[in-house]
């Protein structure tokens, strides 16, 4: 298709499908060298290295351009702030893309250099566009306090990252299309959660639960000793200097905004509150401790980071042995509709989150669903709640294109995959989709073509 095709028929009843465009987009350039592994699973983990390598490089880089003390500590504190910051830092995404370039604007802004805050938000909407929001959120909290501290208007700043976040945007086939799934993504999804539509999304999504700050422990006691060394040292009145005193306030109000983020909008906000929160806490330490009180708190410190590795590896080690799969659980399913099916055929996917394993091992078929569930109620919800229903096991035999329904609105299950999902397969989790694979194997109209320890294919007559 070319790097300058949009098109993604990939994920069928999708609004990723009817926009035709990719919010990923320079992500998914960065990828393509690693595609050319022969081994995909190899290529994919070397894809990981690399991504949080630039992470914690880029984040190294904005803390040398800040002139904290003892830089080289402090990517690793990022790291092991928490063992879910650690698992998303070593993911194949590019949100943690993202946090790179966010802390590259950051230091950017700090010393106002105008080609790094450029080609910053240039990467942050190019490799992320639903992440544009981050950027104007760092620019605006770091424009509004170096305004009230230095009385100075950083307009020049602001024009280059707005000319970054728009050349960014339109490097892409499609930005207009981009443009429509990102509003999806960021917009709507808001409204239909404050609807309380009940989307089987991932938790990432949704508030982090009070309970779970204990994941944060250590972190969350480190961050609210450096708030409390930075209220009582009462910047701005002693012998910091303008520049420290906007990097000590702004960092602080970015972590503290992230922070809240995390807890009342989506989780998946705690990177960002860790990449601030540490950056708060080396300015605290680099601008308002007297040497001979940093290096007690570096000893200090130091133990507490052991503990925190030491606990961050075996979480991580525990949350992988829990909920890890096995990267190749899907292959054989997908190489046999591979080998059996016709290139463009349907499969329904009975869960939108199996659908990268399935498309990682055939891009010959095209599937019902994947990405998040947004995407996929709004291109019609009536087929969601059709998929929903399958998916979480509420029903087998017969399903709904409404939030609830009353038994006279309940269709044949095969009815809805023939007319509205036009499907030639179904694909099964065996460990997951118990109800349905019962329900399948007894009715004549879908025949079972290939299963294993792990997956089921039926084919829909």
């Amino acid at each position: 298709m070319g790097i300058l095709a949009s098109a993604f028929p990939w994920v069928q009843y999708s609004v990723i499908n009817k926009y035709s465009a990719d919010i990923w987009y320079g992500f998914h350039l960065f990828l393509i060298p690693f595609t050319y592994f022969p081994d995909p699973i190899l290529g994919l983990r070397v894809a990981g290295f690399a991504i949080t390598s630039f992470l914690l490089l880029a984040f190294f880089w904005s803390l040398k351009r800040l002139k904290v003390a003892a830089k080289f500590l402090w990517p690793f504190l990022l790291f092991f702030s928490s063992p879910l910051v650690s698992y998303h830092l070593i993911m194949a995404r590019p949100h943690v893309v993202s946090l790179g370039l966010g802390a590259l604007l950051y230091s950017f802004l700090a010393v106002e250099n105008l080609w790094g805050i450029f080609f910053a938000s240039l990467g942050i909407s190019f490799f992320h566009l639903s992440l544009f929001w981050s950027a104007l959120l760092i620019l605006g909290v770091f424009f509004i306090v170096k305004f009230f501290v230095e009385k100075v208007l950083v307009w020049q700043s602001v024009l280059v990252a707005l000319a970054g976040l728009v050349a960014g945007w339109l490097l892409r086939p499609n930005p207009w299309g981009a443009t429509k799934i990102a509003y999806v993504q960021i917009a709507q999804l808001m409204l239909v959660k404050q609807a309380g539509i009940p989307l089987h999304s991932g938790m990432e999504l949704y508030p982090l639960p009070w309970g779970d700050l204990g994941f944060f422990a250590l972190f969350l006691a480190l961050w609210l000793v450096a708030i409390l060394v930075f209220v009582r040292a009462r910047v701005g009145r002693r012998t910091e200097s303008a520049r420290q005193v906007v990097i000590l306030w702004s960092s602080f109000i970015l972590s503290v905004i992230f922070w809240l983020m995390t807890m009342f909008v989506a989780e998946r906000s705690f990177d960002f509150w860790a990449v601030f929160g540490v950056i708060f806490m080396a300015s605290v330490f680099t601008y308002l401790l007297r040497d001979k009180v940093k290096i007690f708190v570096a000893t200090f410190g130091a133990a507490i980071f052991i503990i925190m590795a030491v606990y961050g590896i075996y979480q991580i080690g525990k949350f992988l042995n829990t909920v890890g799969t096995d990267a190749r659980r899907f292959q054989p399913a997908m190489e046999w509709l591979k080998n059996h099916s016709k290139s463009g055929d349907v499969v329904f996917n009975v869960s939108w989150d199996y659908f990268p394993e399935l498309f990682f091992w055939n891009t010959k078929n095209f599937y019902a669903s994947g990405m998040d569930p947004i995407f996929q109620y709004v291109y019609n919800p009536n087929m969601y709640w059709e998929a929903y229903y399958l998916e979480t096991g509420k029903t087998a035999q017969y399903t709904c294109a409404a939030t609830a329904c009353a038994p006279k609105e309940l269709e044949e299950t095969y009815t809805a995959l023939t007319r509205d999902f036009k499907v030639k397969y179904l694909f099964l989790d065996k460990h997951f989709d118990v109800n349905l694979y019962d329900y399948f194997s007894t009715d004549k109209r879908f025949i079972l073509r290939y299963e294993n320890s792990n997956a089921a294919v039926f084919e829909v007559l």
